[in-house]
């Protein structure tokens, strides 16, 4: 039997615990205001530091959060950003509470496709990226991050790990193929698990000196489950099961 650590099924776990507001207040303790991706603004900035963006550009974020990334965009470039999931200005952006795999955009709509640590639930990758490219004008930009694997066979304990958070796992190469596969061009596939381990590390070490105002504010019981949950995470990308893939590709023009 699946354990959803007293839930029944993984997304009450995910409602009432992970993405609860004591979940999300912890989260930014971690990675920032308006961040629950791994290393918040520092890893946000380094991402996006090369992005050919400007005022007239338009940013379709998937699996936006509470915003972080399309915020810091918007602030950066000036441009239009919709994230999939008020905002900054109604007319610069705007969140969307939407399934990415049933959300339709008109063709040749956003300058930019982002998403981070996001499409790892998604199973069927080929099909959303066939539609992430069909959103893109021509010559426009895909930037992704995405939780990976290294080489099956997985340790069953990762394995296990993996379906009770029912998430779809490819390894970097493999990922970076199906890209090339739906049409992308100039695709990189890049394994960035070494960033991926020190934003975990430093992370850890700020959770740690926050200690007491995790206390106060959200609790013993989700101080110790993110404490756990980031000694885990370093404990996995240690043994090579656990891989960050950076992907960048184009739209042919």
């Amino acid at each position: 039997m699946t354990d959803y650590h007293g839930y029944a099924t993984f997304q009450e776990f995910l409602d009432n615990v992970q993405y609860s507001r004591i979940g999300i207040l912890s989260y930014e303790k971690i990675f920032g205001h308006t961040y629950v991706s791994t290393g918040g603004e520092d890893t946000t900035n380094d991402l996006c530091s090369a992005l050919s963006l400007g005022p007239d550009s338009s940013v379709l974020d998937i699996g936006c959060g509470i915003g972080g990334s399309a915020f810091y965009l918007a602030r950066k470039y000036g441009c239009r950003s919709r994230p999939s999931t008020s905002g900054l200005r109604e007319d610069q952006v705007r969140l969307v509470l939407a399934d990415c795999t049933t959300v339709d955009y008109p063709e040749a709509s956003f300058d930019l496709v982002y998403s981070r640590d996001t499409i790892l639930h998604i199973a069927d990758k080929a099909t959303l990226y066939q539609r992430c490219l069909r959103w893109l004008k021509p010559g426009g930009q895909l930037l992704v991050t995405d939780y990976c694997c290294g080489e099956k066979p997985w340790p069953d304990d990762y394995a296990a790990y993996v379906k009770q958070r029912g998430y779809h796992l490819l390894t970097v190469p493999e990922y970076g193929a199906v890209l090339s596969s739906v049409g992308f061009t100039d695709v990189e596939a890049i394994d960035f698990t070494d960033r991926f381990r020190r934003a975990l590390v430093d992370e850890q070490s700020r959770v740690v000196g926050l200690r007491e105002q995790f206390l106060k504010d959200v609790g013993e019981q989700m101080y110790q489950y993110i404490l756990d949950g980031w000694g885990a995470k370093i404990g996995r990308v240690d043994r090579g099961c656990q891989r960050w893939g950076l992907f960048k590709a184009r739209k042919p023009l």
